[in-house]
């Protein structure tokens, strides 16, 4: 063997480095150089050169179909497509809001233009939710793929207030239709709840006709296995959606003298079929929603006896109103 003393380089690292993870033999008056092995080490130190690289990382190649990267990009191009129309409806949501401090900063003379320029903005804010431009239906595939964006959720809560009566209601309606879809993509973020106080805005401004045409969307086709319902139920946003509509149909009656809400025979079965859930389902099962309307408790009583009153008093935990 021949040792090389590390002394003799005192003032280069590399060299002291190399000679520390080499070990020089000659064999028949030839030096090579072999990796030193550490017995118990984490790793070991290799000696590589150009015809035998490092291997720095697994680099495995697939091979893909024509059709799986035809999919691909049609998923990405919808993806695309539909973040460009949220972008392009927030830029347009923008002018709207900003529209009271220009109306105010405008001379009169020029505030005919503005509104009607506001007008165009509301109403192109709208048709880009729709169906067909003659069409005043909400086109639901595209709703649910916006609402599945968190930016989607809140363009949608914001945009609430400054639509139209009927327009804000063809919205709420759609959102109530295609709920356990929106909700199942909202099961991390949790952002549907900033949908809570817009939506109250429109229900309370709701007629009894439309209120129970509300209804009927949040709870689906229906049938002995009403499935929509019962997603309803266990979500957090659904449930207080749900509870905002009864509470709001039982203030129509309670303080509408022409409210007949109780001899619509729509309202009566849908309000039995909730009822008939609510009584059913396990505690542990039903949502924990934002707030509990007190007057639910008044409106349960009109349609059950007071032994199950009494059980939805405890499983709501819905606390006694006082006059």
């Amino acid at each position: 063997s021949v040792c090389l003393s590390v002394c003799a380089y005192p003032h280069c690292l590399y060299v002291m480095c190399f000679l520390f993870s080499l070990t020089v033999m000659s064999v028949g008056g030839l030096c090579c150089a072999i990796a030193v092995q550490f017995a118990g080490s984490l790793g070991k130190l290799t000696v590589s050169s150009v015809n035998n690289p490092r291997k720095m990382i697994d680099a495995v190649v697939t091979s893909r179909s024509d059709d799986e990267e035809k999919r691909e990009k049609q998923v990405w191009n919808k993806r695309r497509q539909i973040l460009y129309t949220v972008e392009k409806m927030y830029s347009v949501l923008l002018e709207v809001q900003d529209f009271e401090k220009r109306f105010l900063q405008t001379p009169e003379e020029q505030r005919e233009s503005l509104l009607e320029q506001h007008r165009t903005h509301t109403e192109q804010l709208y048709s880009s939710l729709r169906e067909r431009d003659w069409d005043s239906r909400i086109n639901d595939e595209l709703f649910v793929q916006i609402m599945s964006l968190r930016k989607g959720k809140r363009l949608i809560a914001r945009l609430l207030p400054f639509l139209g009566a009927e327009q804000a209601t063809t919205i709420v309606m759609a959102i109530a239709r295609n709920l356990p879809a929106i909700a199942k993509k909202d099961k991390q973020e949790q952002v549907l709840c900033w949908l809570v106080e817009p939506c109250a805005g429109v229900i309370q401004s709701l007629s009894s006709s439309s209120l129970t045409d509300l209804l009927q969307q949040l709870q689906g086709p229906g049938g002995s296995n009403n499935t929509q319902l019962h997603k309803v139920l266990h979500n957090k946003f659904g449930l207080t959606l749900l509870y905002l509509v009864l509470s709001e149909g039982e203030r129509l009656q309670s303080s509408e003298p022409h409210c007949h809400l109780m001899d619509d025979n729509r309202w009566t079965e849908l309000v039995f079929s909730v009822t008939r859930e609510l009584l059913q389902i396990p505690p542990s099962s039903l949502a924990t929603p934002l707030f509990t309307p007190r007057n639910l408790l008044s409106l349960f009583s009109r349609y059950v006896d007071r032994q199950k009153l009494d059980t939805l008093q405890d499983k709501l935990q819905i606390s006694v109103q006082t006059s």
